[in-house]
């Protein structure tokens, strides 16, 4: 999370720099800018296209490293870093066909300003995560597994970093607040748990792992020696010391999880600008139809068992909104249809709960439309596993699998026959995204659910 603030607080660092050494250069200054053409609007909007590179340069430079930095490698990075940016701008400026900079001064100038801005902002949430510390907000509960030297050094550097809150030790020597991790968790929930290996028990405990995993809790392992960790897992030094593996159950971590996001917001909120009038004319005959609200709204759960509010436009009349299919096809008098939909795929061809406008706007998949502020708001993304409704997804016994990553708009289960697979197969597929997530797989099921659309197939 703090690194996040890190991204947000350096890219408004640095658009600031070159918009006041603009300003200073064109508007502030009597000697005329070589490139007079180039307008605020046109360089503001350069800059913009141009951020995202600078962040990644940023990161590649260890700006946004976990591991605990001294100030003097911190001052290094922001000069580096503000130099490097700078350095890129100008070479984009010499090989573009349109320059970027109106006068040669504009990028040192953007340059000095970056130093201060960068330095005046990175102080700032410093100070903030400083007084928060100090008040013992937002630390991390930590439990430690394990009795032996290795395990008693991690506890000290526990208690001496200002991050973490150790809550319980569990083992058998006088560190130990509890014997048993069943005790120690009875009553209150950790954030993070590490297992030191010991000469007793030198592998994962699968007990505690699978308790971790169903409550999504971050687990962390430390072997017994280096070379026990395995390629496939994710490995650290955590607190600048001690090598762990970190046990996920998602590869969706890390800057893969900003860039997902990142699209979501892109997409979405260009989908839902560019596509207003749409939502309009739909509004408008579902009004016409005169069957209640024009929205219709039910609770679902996403990522980390959270439940949300999902929006939809109705399709089904008014008197079933809120209701389960079941609920639903007896309230209607047809209870024999239950079966017959579950085992469809949750489809039937000429479904009685549907109105007519209903039926072609599932058809066309743009009863789906009002979720894109789903995904804006951040409770959905647009490509994850299917959100469902508590009561369904209880139903499967390794929900907590499908619940390591947001619900999706679409998915892998959507675009490979939803509609003629069993339930059981679908959460498999679900499951199997999750732990196999990659952006280009995000980009292959977009593609794949679009000609889907386009075509037809698959649509409820």
């Amino acid at each position: 999370m703090f690194s996040l603030l890190l991204i947000i607080g350096d890219a408004v660092a640095i658009l600031a720099a070159y918009v006041l050494a603009y300003a200073l250069r064109v508007n502030f200054s009597n000697v005329p800018a070589y490139y007079n053409h180039i307008g605020a609007r046109d360089f503001l909007l350069s800059l913009l296209v141009l951020l995202p590179f600078v962040i990644i340069l940023f990161s590649l430079i260890g700006t946004y490293a976990s591991a605990p930095q001294k100030r003097l490698a911190q001052i290094s990075r922001i000069f580096f870093g503000a130099g490097g940016a700078m350095l890129f701008m100008i070479m984009i400026h010499y090989f573009s066909i349109r320059p970027i900079f109106p006068s040669k001064l504009v990028p040192i100038y953007g340059f000095l300003f970056s130093i201060v801005f960068l330095s005046i902002e990175r102080g700032i949430l410093y100070l903030i995560r400083f007084i928060r510390r100090k008040k013992k907000l937002g630390l991390i509960d930590t439990v430690v597994v394990g009795d032996n030297q290795v395990a008693q050094y991690l506890i000290k550097k526990i208690r001496n970093d200002k991050s973490y809150k150790l809550q319980a030790v569990i083992g058998e020597n006088k560190l130990a607040t509890h014997k048993t991790f069943a005790g120690a968790v009875r009553n209150f929930m950790p954030d993070l748990v590490i297992q030191v290996a010991t000469r007793e028990k030198p592998q994962i405990n699968t007990d505690i792992l699978n308790f971790t995993q169903k409550n999504f809790i971050e687990f962390k392992f430390v072997p017994r020696e280096v070379s026990e960790i395995p390629d496939r897992l994710e490995t650290e030094i955590f607190l600048g010391e001690i090598p762990m593996m970190s046990v996920q159950p998602t590869r969706l971590i890390g800057w893969g999880r900003v860039a997902k996001r990142s699209l979501d917001i892109v997409f979405s909120g260009l989908f839902l600008i560019i596509f207003s009038w749409l939502y309009l004319i739909i509004i408008i005959l579902l009004k016409i139809q005169g069957d209640g609200s024009p929205f219709f709204s039910q609770i679902r759960l996403t990522r980390g068992n959270k439940k949300f509010k999902v929006y939809k436009f109705s399709t089904q009349y008014h008197r079933l909104d809120g209701t389960t299919p079941e609920q639903a096809f007896i309230k209607i008098g047809h209870p024999e249809l239950i079966k017959k939909y579950r085992d469809n795929g949750d489809f039937l061809l000429n479904d009685p709960r549907v109105t007519k406008l209903g039926k072609f706007l599932r058809k066309t998949s743009l009863d789906e439309l009002p979720q894109m502020w789903n995904v804006l708001r951040g409770d959905i993304s647009l490509v994850g596993p299917r959100a469902l409704i508590p009561e369904e997804l209880n139903k499967f016994a390794n929900k907590h699998q499908i619940l390591n990553v947001k619900s999706g708009l679409t998915g892998l289960a959507v675009i490979s026959g939803r509609k003629d697979l069993p339930w059981e197969q679908r959460r498999k597929l679900d499951v199997y995204y999750v732990q196999n997530w990659s952006f280009s797989l995000d980009i292959q099921i977009l593609f794949k659910t679009f000609w889907q659309v386009l075509t037809g197939r698959g649509a409820k």
